[in-house]
């Protein structure tokens, strides 16, 4: 934000950022593929915290609480997915 990007940009990195993290853990833990390339919800996660940082930026908060406000919905979906077994929907190929 500080190198005056676009919000697109902004939430492009921010969801690649908290994505990489995520496929490195499950490397380094033995997952192979890594949960990410099933239908976990670790994009759109990351996707709504950088989406709430966002607004509540423009909103003028402060940046401290701006980070533990926008965290909320990251670890809300996270711990949702796990603890609910929540997952993306899958796509299902049509029968020809």
């Amino acid at each position: 934000m500080d190198a005056q990007v676009t919000p697109v940009a902004v939430l492009i990195l921010a969801v690649l950022s908290g994505v990489t993290g995520e496929v490195v853990r499950d490397v380094l833990c033995g997952e192979f593929p890594p949960l990410l390339l099933r239908e976990e919800v670790y994009a759109t996660a990351a996707l709504a915290g950088a989406a709430a940082y966002l607004g509540l930026h423009w909103a003028g908060v402060p940046d401290t609480a701006n980070t533990a406000v926008s965290a909320a919905p990251v670890v809300t979906l996270r711990l949702a997915a796990v603890f609910r077994d929540l997952h993306l929907p899958r796509l299902q190929r049509v029968a020809r």
